[in-house]
């Protein structure tokens, strides 16, 4: 494969006729000019595959790849990886942008650390018209993930309340070793989780990645569109909780050492159900939810685990209002102390 583009770009559509367009002009203006880029273009039924044709007939670095039978979400992702060559890959969507220097910036910081898995920059949000928006950077911003301590690259990763990373430029060799997107709520944080297993996840702090948020972005929506999960309505009531097992069941699937193992599966538990993370806010509550659920099914082991999990979850609670009220004393007490001095 001596021939092969550098960087292969995988860009998964579904009518994506409104946007498609600026991101494949956003694409063809990187400065790193050895791509190929893939539209793996799922059934779509308005203007897209027109778009799409016209641009690969001005410029040989972009394919069309259609399929007539609408694929899930996930099988849309996995295929166009499947398509494309070279020794690294990113996926693109459909209706983000990126900074000309992009590419380039993230192959020069992969060559830099060759026991970096993935590279990703930093993450400015765009509305439909391309006008920024103001985002909590220190919970939506891409994270820095170059430690070499795998504990701490995915407990950095599974507090955070926005996951962009996975359209970062990957090395083709490690996501070869993941299992790619799964038909799971989540799928794109369990697949980082995986590739953070691996090895280190280093950071372009500039912003060179703009994703567009677009009206309508809801977990009904989203999970409507994946398709291909056979109890879509447990996905749908309860979300963290399934994303906690999945992220469970990839470290159980890894090749880390049983001890590093066992240290991963504890913090992804002390996220999903005892500290303050955006994960537990959601979390808790939806392990009741499983518990009326696995009742409901007469599953036996699935009521003791999720009424184990929630009853973890009601004495945190506590402690939590334990921990507030004996703060809300010390500043009393402080007060007290001043007003009598």
């Amino acid at each position: 494969m001596a021939d092969a583009p550098l960087v292969g770009i995988g860009l998964p559509t579904l009518n994506g006729e409104r946007f498609i367009a600026e991101a494949l002009e956003s694409l063809l203006a990187q400065d790193h000019r050895e791509l190929e880029i893939v539209v793996a273009d799922n059934a779509s039924t308005d203007r897209t595959p027109e778009i799409v044709r016209e641009f690969a007939r001005r410029d040989s670095r972009i394919r069309h790849e259609r399929v007539e039978a609408l694929l899930s979400a996930p099988a849309n992702f996995n295929r166009v990886f499947a398509s494309t060559r070279g020794p690294y890959f990113m996926w693109a969507a459909d209706d983000d942008l990126w900074d000309p220097s992009y590419v380039r910036r993230c192959v020069a910081a992969l060559e830099a650390d060759p026991a970096a898995v993935m590279a990703s920059t930093g993450v400015r949000f765009i509305d439909p018209t391309g006008q920024p928006i103001e985002a909590d950077h220190r919970q939506y911003d891409n994270p820095d993930l170059s430690s070499r301590s795998v504990v701490r690259r995915v407990r950095t990763l599974i507090r955070r309340r926005g996951w962009y990373q996975v359209y970062g430029l990957s090395r083709r060799d490690a996501l070869s070793r993941t299992r790619l997107f799964q038909d799971a709520y989540g799928a794109d944080v369990v697949l980082v989780t995986e590739l953070a297993m691996l090895g280190p996840i280093v950071l372009v702090p500039e912003p060179l990645f703009s994703y567009r948020r677009q009206p309508g972005q809801t977990e009904a929506a989203r999970a409507a569109r994946q398709g291909g999960i056979e109890d879509e309505g447990s996905v749908l009531t309860a979300r963290m909780t399934h994303l906690q097992e999945s992220l469970s069941d990839a470290v159980r699937q890894s090749s880390l050492p049983r001890s590093t193992k066992l240290r991963l599966r504890a913090e992804i538990l002390r996220a999903a159900y005892v500290d303050d993370t955006p994960m537990r806010r959601r979390a808790r509550p939806e392990a009741d939810v499983r518990v009326a659920g696995a009742a409901r099914a007469h599953d036996l082991g699935g009521i003791a685990k999720f009424g184990l999990i929630a009853g973890v979850a009601r004495l945190a609670a506590l402690g939590d209002l334990w921990r507030r009220a004996l703060a809300r004393l010390q500043r009393y007490g402080r007060g007290v102390r001043r007003r009598l001095r």
